[in-house]
């Protein structure tokens, strides 16, 4: 009976805990969303793919602060098993400090050979097809 209380203690603090935060304060979810819809060549692993993607490129955009790169594939819809890349930023003022209005790139985004190698995997990559998507509610 005692542990059952003392589980009881936990969760009851835990859901004032969450439930008693300001909701206008400020988290780290990010706020602007940029989705890179991909083209995978037809001759391509589609495994070999997806590690390349998480081991070499990933790394690149996840060590810009304010920055996090997310791959998907598509489940249902227009896009069922097609790829995108999504690059999550913290705030608008991250996505502005690491892309620029001017177009200039800022930062270090790897090796040409990692380009090389994503661009012979690819009909269509990063920045070709994308849209950014400010969050306005959730």
């Amino acid at each position: 009976m005692k542990t059952l209380s003392i589980i009881f203690i936990i969760v009851t603090a835990t859901f004032v805990n969450i439930y008693a935060q300001d909701p206008n304060s400020k988290t780290s979810e990010p706020e602007v969303y940029s989705i890179h819809e991909l083209i995978i060549k037809p001759d391509i692993d589609l495994n070999e793919f997806e590690t390349f993607v998480m081991e070499e490129l990933a790394p690149i955009y996840n060590k810009m602060k304010g920055q996090k790169l997310i791959l998907v594939k598509g489940d249902r819809g227009v896009r069922t098993n097609q790829y995108a890349i999504i690059l999550t930023f913290e705030s608008l003022e991250d996505r502005n400090r690491i892309y620029p209005p001017s177009g200039e790139f800022v930062g270090d985004f790897g090796d040409e050979i990692i380009w090389e190698k994503f661009g012979s995997m690819v009909d269509k990559g990063l920045g070709e097809t994308h849209t950014d998507y400010i969050e306005v509610a959730h």
